[in-house]
């Protein structure tokens, strides 16, 4: 056991919290079942730190090898398991690979360390390095996701505890290759001087805790923001999120004089799709509406469902040069797809109102134009694209 009172009270106390941080994250598993994909890569993240902790009681200066060993292990393998439950928590791209092969050269590093009996400078700037290569890229991976959906400061305040002790484990490894360093306050546990470092590692344990916690109160956020904005049924934004669009593009438009356009379309004949074949024919009909028009737009640009079998699309930056080519793409893109729906073919086709703001617009008379032209097109015979007239 340790031989500085003090310290063992710290080590125990840190095993104790990682421990019942863990046990929480297994609450938020099962039986809460909240985002239990990551919460388990967190829960197994506070038991390795609580485990590799618990080593730390063990380690004196005659303890063996496999016991240094599968302390620092331990801990490491908790700052990665970190960044596997951000990336799962946020949808990101996994580094499963990468970091394996971190986590196995470093175990190799150290290993040959220890048999070679090389200087602890050696083990403790091995640790530290891995440590700092964890922390930050978690840290990043936070920021990204958080910025996304609710901006800069956001992410700066979430993700500043990862990117600090990050920063804090790549200092120590500077000040370890510092000559003339005291390694006791460094890398011993078990002395006086290993009293800042134990207290950092409680630190460690809060900040990265409350970083995950606000992650998945984050993600929660944005889940019902995007309940709140997008319709169940095609996954596109839905009215009450597209007139906001609307209004913010138009804000932009009298400030900057950004130009923008709208359509505004509605199924042909979807009336008899749903009375012929059913609701449900009528719905695979819209998604199938809704994948078409995602597809053919520009990734800048707006598709919603606007009501009932209605889309409206709202295009920034497009001038009423470019519009009526764009129209007529999307109007010729649906009348080309055709869904197959219990072995009977069902011919999609759109009637589509389209209209650029123009000088002394106000967004509501935009979309009643809009409107107008598109009963244009259906009195014209439906499958057609009619510019709004601005009277």
């Amino acid at each position: 056991m340790n031989s500085h009172p003090g310290s063992e009270l710290l080590i125990s106390f840190i095993w104790l919290l990682a421990l019942v941080a863990g046990i929480a994250w297994g609450f938020m598993t099962r039986p809460l079942r909240i985002a239990p994909k990551a919460s388990i890569r967190f829960f197994f993240a506070n038991m390795s730190l609580s485990a590799g902790i618990y080593l730390l009681t063990l380690r004196t200066a005659d303890a063996n090898l496999l016991n240094w060993l599968l302390a620092d292990m331990a801990i490491l393998s908790s700052f990665m398991l970190i960044g596997w439950g951000i990336q799962q928590l946020f949808k990101l791209p996994s580094s499963v690979k990468r970091d394996c092969l971190i986590l196995l050269l470093t175990c190799a590093l150290m290993l040959a360390g220890q048999l070679q009996q090389l200087h602890p400078i050696f083990l403790g700037v091995v640790f530290s390095v891995t440590a700092t290569v964890f922390l930050f890229s978690a840290s990043q991976n936070n920021f990204q996701a958080i910025q996304k959906d609710f901006g800069f400061v956001a992410a700066c305040l979430m993700s500043a505890p990862l990117f600090i002790i990050s920063v804090i484990f790549f200092a120590r490894t500077l000040i370890l290759l510092w000559p003339g360093t005291d390694t006791d306050s460094f890398v011993a546990t078990d002395t006086a001087e290993a009293m800042p470092l134990l207290w950092s590692y409680i630190i460690l344990t809060l900040a990265i805790n409350i970083v995950m916690i606000g992650g998945a109160l984050a993600r929660l956020v944005a889940k019902i923001r995007q309940f709140a904005e997008r319709d169940q049924l095609t996954g596109l934004w839905n009215r009450r999120a597209v007139l906001k669009k609307l209004q913010e593009m138009h804000e932009q438009w009298q400030k900057h004089h950004t130009s923008y356009s709208l359509i505004l379309l509605d199924l042909d004949h979807f009336k008899l799709i749903n009375d012929s074949l059913g609701h449900d024919a009528g719905d695979a009909a819209l998604r199938r509406c809704a994948t078409t028009l995602s597809a053919v737009v520009r990734t800048q640009d707006l598709v919603s469902r606007y009501g009932g079998e209605e889309f409206l699309l709202l295009f920034p930056g497009v001038t009423a040069t470019e519009l009526p080519h764009i129209a007529e793409k999307i109007r010729t893109t649906l009348a080309g797809c055709q869904l197959i729906w219990q072995n009977q073919p069902i011919e999609l086709s759109a009637s589509l109102g389209y209209i650029t703001v123009y000088p002394g617009a106000k967004a509501e008379q935009l979309l009643t134009l809009a409107d107008k032209a598109m009963y244009q097109a259906k009195a014209e015979g439906r499958n057609k694209a009619c510019l709004a007239i601005i009277s």
